[in-house]
């Protein structure tokens, strides 16, 4: 048995133990572990990586010393023990992440953290040279959650590449779906450890949308997913999606609680666990979803599904900046921010999407590599405005000509995305407020010069895509920052009658 007896908190501590070469052991590695921690007890499942080798992994949560046990057909009577020191977390890793406040997210140390995500599908079945330049493009971009599919159309994969699917191959080049294939797997990891260096959450489809070139028996999902789970867990960042569920055409009506079932038993980390589709393809109040992943370009239904459903709900696939063929893949750039705007000041949030060709026949969200669209820089924009906001900001449902979240008495930002007002009555609780007007597609951003209390009208330029924040001064000084872009003068406000 061969381990490092240190691992920091939310870092991955692995267990490597030879064993004799046999393929079986993919469906059945028959190696359990239970590690402890005072009256805290996790199970974590083995599993076999190929090359006579048996790994056990755990991400441990909380410092201080740990002990484990193992035990399998294959080891000594009584199995094996030992024991492990965790240490403090590494500045900047929060842990995973988790629901908060109902509708949100926050990290395990309780930091905040706001989902500015992006649809990588197939970026980590590239080349060397194609997945480096996709974290240094992501390391220049806002986002912080890439979706990835862990069995991404053959067809996606790079020139000369050959490590593209989660199954060994196997006579005349056909998948064995009874076999995994250790390569591809250690290339995923090398992708979630790259994520976690940028601190970029990993959301992992387990099941896409398309099973054409896929067809597993019900036993072979099972073990699949049984796996998948104890070979990746012990990554922080990683997010589960079940399944892609498509547009929700028939076809997918698998019982999927099942698959749920086998995470949960399986994830001793307890990561998000979620399933993608339209709106009405799944019950969303099931208790074993985390969270909301949805197919839909209409955004605005993010604050209905946050009422209704009181969980978070992300707008994953509202459609793509591009000019390809198919209204979904050929939103302006201008359209996509919208949506990604008007989605988060109603209480949810959404996923960017670019499907604009580059260099080589590839696409951002299909391949990685460079983005070539207009709308990843305005929402770096949005992103920074929201960075110094209170926490948790929830949706006014009272403010129905105007998509706003609040902190109520303290913030507000206030979005009129395709409405062109010339003015807006505000009413605000007691105190004092200044007000910065946001151009959120040329990303400038002023300081209105004079304060205001209670109710007051704003005169607005009457132009598409303007945004309003309100902040509360306190003690003489004002709740949040104040960093002034170059825009055009301003127009003059009023008191409201």
């Amino acid at each position: 048995m061969q381990y490092e007896d240190t691992v920091k908190r939310w870092e991955v501590f692995e267990l490597r133990l030879p064993c004799d070469p046999d393929e079986a052991l993919y469906a059945e590695a028959g190696l359990r572990a239970v590690f402890e921690k005072g009256e805290r007890q996790f199970h974590a499942d083995g599993f076999y990586d190929g090359n006579e080798l048996l790994i056990v992994r755990f991400m441990p949560d909380e410092e201080g010393e740990w002990s484990f046990h193992l035990d399998g057909p294959s080891l000594p009577n009584g199995g094996l023990k030992g024991e492990l020191l965790c240490l403090p977390a590494d500045t900047g890793v929060h842990g995973p992440v988790r629901v908060a406040g109902a509708t949100h997210f926050a990290y395990a140390d309780g930091t905040t953290y706001t989902p500015f995500g992006t649809e990588l599908s197939a970026w980590h079945i590239q080349n060397d040279a194609s997945r480096a330049k996709t974290i240094r493009t992501l390391q220049t971009s806002a986002f912080n959650k890439a979706r990835m599919s862990l069995m991404p159309n053959a067809e996606y994969r790079g020139p000369c590449e050959s490590v593209f699917s989660p199954f060994a191959a196997g006579e005349g080049g056909k998948l064995d779906f009874d076999r995994y294939d250790p390569a591809y797997f250690s290339r995923v990891e090398e992708c979630l450890q790259a994520l976690a260096q940028h601190g970029i959450e990993a959301e992992l489809t387990l099941f896409p949308a398309d099973e054409a070139e896929v067809q597993l028996t019900p036993v072979q999902e099972d073990r699949y997913i049984r796996y998948v789970v104890s070979r990746l867990a012990a990554y922080h960042n990683v997010w589960w999606t079940i399944a892609d569920l498509g547009d929700g055409t028939p076809g997918r009506d698998k019982d999927w609680r099942r698959a749920f079932q086998i995470v949960s038993e399986c994830d001793y980390g307890q990561h998000l666990r979620t399933i993608h589709g339209a709106p009405a393809a799944y019950d969303w109040g099931v208790p074993w979803l985390t969270h909301i992943s949805l197919r839909h370009e209409e955004v605005t239904i993010a604050s209905s599904f946050t009422l209704q459903y009181e969980k978070p709900v992300i707008l994953d696939h509202c459609g793509f900046e591009g000019t390809g063929p198919g209204k979904e893949n050929a939103l302006t750039p201008e359209e996509l921010v919208y949506r990604i705007w008007e989605g988060l000041t109603r209480g949810g949030y959404v996923t960017h999407g670019e499907s604009l060709i580059g260099s080589g026949e590839t696409c951002w969200s299909i391949h990685g590599g460079e983005l070539q669209g207009e709308s990843w820089p305005r929402i770096a924009f949005l992103r920074k405005l929201l960075s110094d906001a209170p926490d948790f900001l929830s949706y006014n449902r009272m403010r129905h000509d105007v998509s706003t979240i609040e902190r109520q008495g303290e913030y507000a930002l206030s979005y009129f995305g395709a409405h062109r007002c010339t003015s807006r009555l505000f009413a605000m609780p007691s105190g004092e407020f200044t007000a910065d007007l946001i151009d959120t597609w040329n990303m400038k951003l002023a300081r209105l010069d004079q304060t205001f209390q209670e109710r007051f009208v704003i005169k607005l330029p009457g132009k598409l895509y303007y945004a309003i924040r309100l902040l509360r001064i306190s003690d003489g000084s004002v709740t949040g920052t104040f960093e002034e872009q170059d825009t055009e003068p301003l127009l003059a406000v009023g008191d409201g009658d």
